[in-house]
């Protein structure tokens, strides 16, 4: 069975999904030789490594054999367009080192069968003509990448009026990329309501839209994101009083500002933690039987904790 090359990648460390991905692609241009991680254990020694080093949109391989004729350490140098897909560009990364051992492992050509002399002179001396070496395929460039697009679900906590207990819900976030690994456009809606007052319930609906942006679009499975919305905030108070509930509404609009941290701890599925603010321009107060219960604050503070579908 033909010994195996040892595929090694820093800076960064590719996820499960990229590293199968590269060593696919690896063993497939390196037949028979199959291409394997650092991990795997091997009943020979193996034929090689593979060492590949990262550096934004840069990848340097390196590639040392063992009994090989002449054997020596071969680089190759890849490049790649800002945005393209990851999973695309360890793909070009797998094929350009197989390539690389099809071509160091690939045996010379075999010297033409020799003429007998016949009694004519001997015929005259050719130059000496040397074996053509096979370069290997280029590696063309990996196709832009698409858009990125996903949900986020999560439970909410914030202000509710003051003084008074807070208000606990939940919301729901759609976004889609505008620009790949940059701005995105974001929708979304919840629902929260105030607890620990049974005479006065206090409900809140509210939707917004707006765009966004991550603060470290390099990272692959941590980020940060930062958001800017227009909102509007539906505030429904009922009163029980006297055996009877009275009912009252309220529609305002507002600005929210939010940061969002996100971990894509298992993909496509994500942990989510956001901080947000809804400034409220005119704030409400609210009146029972002729006394002051409370007012909306001017800067609304709120919590969420949820989960993220990425849905390409």
């Amino acid at each position: 069975m033909p010994a195996p090359v040892v595929v090694e990648v820093y800076a960064p460390q590719p996820s499960t999904p990229e590293l199968a991905v590269l060593l696919a692609a690896c063993s497939r241009a390196a037949t028979p030789h199959d291409c394997i991680s650092s991990d795997a254990k091997t009943a020979e020694p193996p034929l090689g490594v593979a060492i590949v080093r990262r550096e934004g949109d840069r990848a340097r391989i390196e590639l040392g054999l063992r009994r090989v004729v002449n054997a020596q350490w071969s680089t190759r140098d890849l490049v790649f367009q800002p945005g393209d897909d990851e999973l695309e560009r360890y793909r070009a990364i797998g094929f350009a080192i197989g390539t690389l051992v099809a071509r160091e492992t690939e045996p010379p050509p075999s010297a033409p069968a020799a003429v007998p002399a016949s009694p004519a002179p001997p015929p005259p001396v050719a130059a000496p003509v040397r074996p053509s070496v096979k370069e290997p395929p280029p590696v063309s460039a990996p196709p832009r990448s698409s858009r990125a697009a996903w949900v986020d679900a999560a439970g909410s906590v914030g202000l509710g009026l003051i003084p008074g207990p807070p208000r606990a819900g939940g919301t729901l976030r759609a976004a889609v990329e505008l620009v790949p690994r940059g701005a995105f456009a974001v929708a979304e809606g919840g629902y929260t309501e105030r607890n620990g007052d049974s005479s006065l319930r206090v409900r809140w609906f509210s939707g917004a839209l707006g765009v966004g942006h991550p603060l470290a679009p390099s990272l692959r499975s941590l980020g940060v994101d930062v958001r800017l919305l227009f909102a509007v905030e539906r505030m429904s108070l009922a009163v029980q009083r006297d055996g009877s509930v009275d009912d009252a509404t309220r529609l305002k609009a507002g600005v929210t500002a939010a940061i969002d941290g996100h971990w894509d701890f298992a993909p496509p599925i994500g942990l989510v933690v956001s901080a947000a603010t809804f400034v409220d321009p005119v704030r409400t107060l609210v009146h029972v039987g002729g006394e002051d219960v409370g007012e909306t604050p001017a800067l609304g503070l709120s919590g969420f904790l949820g989960v993220r579908l990425k849905l390409r």
